[in-house]
Order: C-alpha cells, then structure tokens, then sequence
C-alpha cells in the first residue's frame, strides 16, 4: 500500500477494519458508513463484502495507521458473553442512547483471541510483544469515532471471551458488561437453535482447555462427551472464566456480571445499570421509550421480524419439552463437575 492510500485510511473512520490475516500478515479494511454499522448485526462477511470498496494493508502498516490517530480520552466499552444470551439485544438498546455506536461481532476480535491461545507455542504466528502492539492497534482503529461525541460499544464474539483480561490490563479505562444466562435455560436455547447450537460446539475444545488449565484437572476428555454435555461444559468454563476475572483486584471493578433473565425481568433497571457501569450518558429522552419497545419486539440479529419476550418464552417451553431428557443429561453433567470441584462452588446459584 502506497504512502496515500495509508494516508486516506489514516483519515477516514468510514475505512472499517474487517478482519486480521494472521497467515499472510496482512489486514483488510473496507469502506463502510455509520448507518451500515449501525444496521448490522454482524461484522463479518453478512456485512456485504461483494462490491465493496477495500484496502489490504501489511500489519505493520496497520501499526502505522494507528500510531497516526490522535489518542481518545474517552474509555472503550465492551459487552462479552457466552452466546445466545441476548448480548446482541443488549447492544441494540444501548444504540438507543445519544452517540452510542455499537459494534457487533468485529472479525479482528476473533482473530486476536485465536492467536491469543497460540502465544508463547512454537507453533504460534505472534510472539507477545507482536501480538500486543496488534490488540493495541486493532482497538484503536475499531474505536476511532465518526462525530467527537461518539461512545464505541464493542460487543465480541462469544468465543472471544480470553481476550477480557488482556483488553482490560492493556486498556487502564476500560469497561465490559459479562452477560450469561443460567445453565437451564442455556441449554434449552442452544439445543433448540439450527445445528444443536454449531458455534458452541465448534468452542468447545477451547474452553475444555480452559477448564483443564482452571481445575488443574486434564481428565475430562471432549470425546466422551454428549452435545448436551458440551454445551453444559462450554457454560460452566466459561462462568468460571468470568468469575476468576471478577476477582481480580486491577480489573474485577471495571466488569459487571450480568444475568440475561434478571436483565428481561427488569429492563428499566438493569439498562441504568449497565450505563453507569460504562459511563454512559442518558439524556432522558422521552422518544426512547418507544425506540427500546421496538427492539424488544423485534429479533436482534434480524430486527425486521418480529419476536418479543412472549415469543422466546415460547420458543423455551417447546425445547424443554423437545429436549428434556438432552438438557436433564447436560444439568446432571455440570452438577457432577460442580460438586466435585471447590473451584466451581460459586456457579452452584447459577444452574436453574
């Protein structure tokens, strides 16, 4: 890339990171508006790739790129979750709010925590001062504002959830919302969904590490496990994830633990906290009511169908009814592990 095509990117909040090629050492960034990022609800390729105006740069130009915005005072935002547990319905109401943008789902994300497993390996494509200053620059390029007003809120992916402490040692300001669900309920979703829930069973080697490293424990083999029982797995490492970040002295006060059905069963409430936690302003505009009513009647990751708190109770009761002996088996699963691990006593509340 030639000195004025960095130029032009270094200049334009509109020339949107897409995604990190950790293969080649290159990065694509590609034209977007404030409106499109505003629309999606996912930042990969459902963003609307073809015809789309892009630059690839090398990594180290992306370093440059960033070296060469100005430094934002203002803290980044993040929501982290463990899926299917409306972290998108979360960041769709706080678009609601004056100078929100939320961005949902970024590619690069994802790409800095594949890599964030390999660090330290022989076999890994970064060694941790690269791969550092590449979270560094990534942050920076995904928070830098359209309008001087603007409060990036960046929701990850949901197996993104390793990349909480480093974001939170590297970024001294920032904040993030931890959003889960009980375990009941987040079986009967995940099991219920196209494929018995794909992306947590393609997360489950990773978080059966995690668990491993966690208990100190590597006798829990993923083969023997039924996909109720992954899925249960899946949740209880990465509860326990969020626990052990909770308790951390430097950054345990800058996350909120946050249950999705406290969250429904009283949304006025639960909302002001999550601004406040994340230093968010409310103007008290009395149009917002009615903005928030029509996301919460809508499906966040496709706001043009309908589907409202009565529908998803619906949608549960069936699949507790479909999969009951499935969602029993991944209860048992996590109870026996539960029981069985000191660690593990806090999420013994969290279960149903």
């Amino acid at each position: 890339m030639d000195k004025s095509a960095l130029e032009t990117i270094s200049g334009d909040p509109g020339a949107f990171l897409q995604k990190l090629d950790l293969v080649t050492r290159r990065a694509l960034f590609v034209r977007v508006t404030r409106q499109e990022l505003e629309r999606a609800s996912f930042l990969d390729e459902r963003l609307g790739m073809q015809g789309r105006e892009g630059f690839w740069a090398s990594l180290g130009q992306v370093g440059e790129i960033a070296s060469a915005l100005a430094n934002d005072s203002r803290a980044p935002c993040f929501i982290f979750h463990i899926g299917h547990c409306g972290s998108t319905l979360l960041s769709r109401l706080l678009d609601t709010y004056p100078d929100v943008l939320g961005l949902r789902e970024p590619v690069p994300l994802r790409d800095l925590a594949i890599t964030e497993r390999d660090l330290g390996s022989p076999l890994g494509r970064l060694n941790q001062e690269q791969w550092d200053a590449l979270l560094h620059a990534s942050l920076k390029l995904l928070c830098r504002p359209f309008s001087s007003r603007q409060q990036t809120v960046i929701k990850a992916t949901s197996s993104c959830n390793n990349l909480v402490g480093p974001i939170l040692r590297h970024e001294s300001k920032a904040k993030a919302v931890l959003l889960y669900q009980r375990l009941e309920p987040h079986l009967a979703t995940i099991l219920k969904g196209a494929g018995g829930g794909m992306d947590a069973l393609q997360s489950a080697p990773a978080r059966l590490a995690f668990l491993h490293d966690f208990l100190d424990d590597n006798t829990l083999r993923l083969h023997a496990m039924e996909t109720s029982e992954m899925v249960a797995m899946g949740w209880v490492a990465e509860l326990a994830r969020f626990h052990q970040l909770m308790g951390g002295s430097s950054i345990g006060p800058r996350l909120l633990l946050l249950d999705f059905e406290r969250m429904l069963a009283d949304m006025p409430n639960e909302l002001t906290n999550v601004l406040h936690h994340l230093g968010l302003s409310d103007d008290r505009d009395p149009e917002r009511s009615a903005k928030q009513v029509a996301v919460m009647r809508s499906y966040a990751k496709s706001p043009t169908h309908g589907y409202s708190p009565g529908d998803r109770k619906h949608d549960l009761d069936l699949s507790r009814r479909t999969f009951a002996a499935d969602i029993e088996r991944g209860m048992r699963w996590a109870i026996r592990l539960i029981e069985s691990s000191p660690r593990l006593a806090v999420l013994r509340s969290m279960l149903e």
